[in-house]
């Protein structure tokens, strides 16, 4: 990616594996709302160009001499943190830490306010989950951190701001796993909101064709119908004519001293109701990817807790993947880019040439030997 909004395939130097490193061959890469939001500039990174991706799964090539034992040529790894960038590419170096790995964490300032470590809290994927629907193991760990540390209260009446893929991931551990008493969701794109109806959620409310509705719905219950938001938002811009948008709707949902919980990230500043959070007396929290706060070991722990949910189909990632092309399309690539959050799709996956002949079988219902399955 040289600049917002403009993507192409180029070449980079080939890697060489570090001590603490491990030299990956990509086979699957989603793209996340926060490739697009650098593709839409609404983030921005310390210089272009960069390789985006980091929903990531790739094949273990080379093992550094500190990493011996602990990961194998020819396993698979998924991970979460590090960076944004380098996934996109068609081999890339990750200094992994497993779960229970002590005494390597290191960390460094970044030019983004936060102190960021060297290392990505890694997990070793199963042979029995394709990589394509593995790629989800980075965004439900996102998702889990930002709800174990700011849980809602069993029975809670909670509020999913957006329907898109995290949305859904949040939907499914909200109601399946933490005890939520309701789940309703606030989008403006139909077709994602019902699927998050499908997965979970009680009501669904569209923001713009619903808005008024919505209003009403507030009033009736003086302002106090729900006790935890979920804000999976990563940008939304101000209504045009200055009316209430998306985030003062869920405010005037939230009962007094209730829970304002913001997940997604934008460098582009967003309008909240200060009014709102004074007169009610609002909880906003968040997750924060500061590691002296929550140190990469810790995330490392989640990232293991996401693979078991998925690998045994607790949340279920299938609705996430619903486009997939190949990392040397480069006309596919970027149509994910640009086409990124409308309709009913939700997450475009990348896959190498032999991952997507392999999804292709398997939707063929051809088994390996080439038989009719």
């Amino acid at each position: 990616m040289t600049a917002p909004g403009e993507i192409v395939r180029s070449q980079v130097p080939d890697l060489k594996c570090q001590s603490d490193e491990v030299l990956l061959e990509t086979e699957a890469v989603s793209i996340c709302s926060t490739d697009v939001s650098y593709f839409r500039g609404h983030l921005f990174p310390d210089a272009w160009p960069i390789i985006p991706g980091h929903e990531y799964v790739g094949r273990v090539l080379e093992v550094g001499s500190r990493l011996k034992g602990l990961v194998e040529p020819g396993q698979r790894i998924g991970y979460w943190g590090q960076t944004d960038f380098g996934g996109m590419a068609e081999y890339r170096a990750l200094r992994p830490l497993f779960p229970g790995q002590l005494g390597m964490e290191t960390n460094f300032y970044t030019e983004r306010n936060f102190y960021d470590a060297n290392q990505a809290a890694a997990v070793i994927l199963p042979d029995s989950i394709p990589s394509d629907l593995a790629t989800i193991v980075e965004p439900l760990t996102s998702v889990l951190r930002s709800l174990l540390m700011n849980p809602p209260k069993p029975g809670d009446h909670c509020v999913v701001l957006g329907a898109g893929p995290s949305a859904l991931l949040a939907v499914q551990v909200l109601d399946r796993h933490l005890g939520a008493g309701s789940v309703t969701v606030i989008d403006r794109n139909d077709q994602r909101m019902r699927l998050a109806q499908q997965h979970g959620a009680m009501r669904a409310f569209n923001a713009e064709g619903q808005a008024e509705e919505l209003d009403t719905f507030v009033h009736e219950h003086h302002d106090q119908y729900a006790d935890y938001v979920f804000d999976a938002l990563p940008h939304i811009d101000a209504p045009e004519h200055g009316g209430k948008d998306i985030r003062e709707l869920a405010m005037g949902l939230l009962r007094p001293g209730g829970t304002y919980v913001l997940y997604g990230a934008s460098m582009t500043p967003q309008r909240f109701n200060t009014w709102m959070i004074l007169a009610k007396g609002l909880r906003l929290r968040s997750t924060p990817f500061d590691v002296r706060e929550f140190p990469m070991t810790r995330s490392a722990h989640v990232a293991s807790v996401a693979l078991r949910l998925i690998e045994t189909g607790l949340v279920d990632a299938r609705p996430l993947v619903t486009t997939r092309v190949g990392l040397g399309d480069e006309a596919g690539v970027r149509q994910g880019f640009t086409d990124y959050g409308n309709g009913a799709s939700m997450k475009t996956s990348m896959l190498s040439e032999s991952v997507l002949l392999d999804y292709l079988e398997r939707e063929a219902g051809v088994d390996e030997i080439g038989v009719p399955a």
